[in-house]
């Protein structure tokens, strides 16, 4: 008996730890399983006897359920909700792809640094150069696309992006776009197929597509860079960058200050960008530079999604920019796909410009994180006011959106 509810216990957990959100869900569902026997448990015990945990007529055996879980709360915290993996990490010429404390792809491992709604972390990120420079991260579970999270949201990029002054309509921002991958050959790498996230300024993906021909000989004024501190480690001769380019009228601004384009002031007119909201400090928890809570983890914190699409960031939410895996699109057409889940994203810097003495349009990323889920319980905070979602074309719409209910019942319906 104890030897088929241990085998149930260890199927689920060995289940749960590939294809989970975070640990916090597994606990929960560990403790349905130890609770209820789960679908996979023995059946009931006869009238006068007892079951693992107590339940009949017969005493309880409080230690082994105590053991049973830790094993289950041990191997759910196995599962980090941040990046754990490099997978590819392919600069394009910039002025910081040879400093070291800028070109270390493992920066953007871990959970981010922030640095405040002012000021933008130069300590823990990875730079990824001028146009068409990308990483690619991995993860060590899948990141499902959940309804129920939090917003809706799936997962956050955090970059070094602030706000002038303070001011949350002045952004300093050197935008990224986003792609996303399912490991569907199940090799743990990222060779499927990849997908777009369309934001609110790719109206025509195959369009603005775009191909960077870059050179080493930086005496040769037909390819750039200009400078040899540019040229990234081990890149020699002539080679490519490639990404999808943003307007540079709205993307790259004098001294790359983005005004909020959206003509209502608490609603953002961009979104679906990494790189583009500022990290806030650890345990701020209204995004006015001080620190609320010295306690909180970062799993706590750098887990909880800011609304993309409200101007400023949302009470509880550590910032940086969230993205709903149900924005995805394939990547030239634009058609919308039904991704269960993802295990790869990809960063790409979506730019293409020099700024005079502030050098070159580059994204910098400082972590990517799985949106943690809702507890069964809890009170899910939805964005039920904006009533807007981004569409496979590239613009914002109005969408149907569920208020906000407990119960996780909350979510964002298209």
């Amino acid at each position: 008996m104890t030897g088929q509810v241990l085998s149930a216990v260890s199927h689920t957990v060995a289940r749960e730890t590939q294809e989970r959100v975070g640990w916090a869900k597994l606990f929960a569902r560990g403790c349905t399983l130890l609770h209820k026997g789960g679908r996979n448990a023995p059946p009931p015990l006869r009238e006068n006897a007892t079951n693992l945990f107590g339940y009949g007529t017969g005493r309880r055996s409080p230690a082994l359920a105590a053991a049973l879980l830790l094993t289950v709360v041990g191997a759910a915290r196995a599962v980090s909700p941040f990046a754990t993996r490099v997978l590819d990490y392919s600069p394009a010429p910039g002025q910081f792809v040879n400093d070291p404390a800028y070109n270390d792809p493992s920066n953007a491992l871990g959970p981010p640094e922030g640095a405040g709604i002012s000021h933008g972390n130069e300590t823990s990120v990875v730079s990824l150069g001028g146009f068409g420079g990308s990483i690619t991260l991995g993860f060590d579970h899948t990141i499902e696309n959940d309804p129920l999270n939090p917003l809706g949201m799936d997962f956050i990029v955090f970059g070094n992006a602030f706000w002038l002054g303070g001011d949350n309509q002045r952004h300093f921002a050197e935008c990224a776009v986003v792609e996303v991958s399912r490991d569907s050959n199940g090799n743990g790498l990222p060779d499927d197929e990849w997908y777009l996230i369309r934001g609110t300024y790719l109206s025509d993906p195959l369009g603005q597509f775009a191909v960077k021909t870059w050179d080493d000989d930086t005496g040769d004024p037909t390819y750039p860079p200009a400078l040899d501190t540019w040229v990234p480690p081990g890149r020699t001769g002539v080679w490519w960058t490639a990404g999808f380019e943003l307007p540079l009228g709205t993307f790259a601004p004098a001294l790359q200050v983005i005004n909020n384009p959206s003509a209502d002031p608490t609603r953002e007119g961009i979104v679906g960008y990494a790189e583009y909201t500022p990290v806030l400090f650890l345990g701020d928890l209204d995004g006015d530079d001080v620190v609320d809570d010295p306690g909180m983890t970062p799993e706590a914190f750098y887990t909880v999604p800011d609304d993309p699409f409200r101007a400023g960031i949302t009470p509880g939410s550590g910032g940086g920019d969230a993205f709903d895996i149900s924005w995805a699109t394939e990547r030239f057409t634009g058609k919308r796909v039904n991704l269960t889940g993802i295990n790869f994203i990809r960063v790409t810097t979506a730019v293409d410009a020099l700024q005079g003495v502030l050098g070159e349009v580059s994204a910098e990323v400082d972590a990517v994180a799985d949106v943690a889920a809702a507890p069964p319980d809890a009170t899910v905070p939805v964005a039920s006011t904006w009533g807007l979602v981004v569409t496979a074309i590239g613009v914002l719409i109005a969408a149907t959106v569920m208020i906000e209910s407990p119960g996780r019942k909350g979510g964002v319906r298209p």
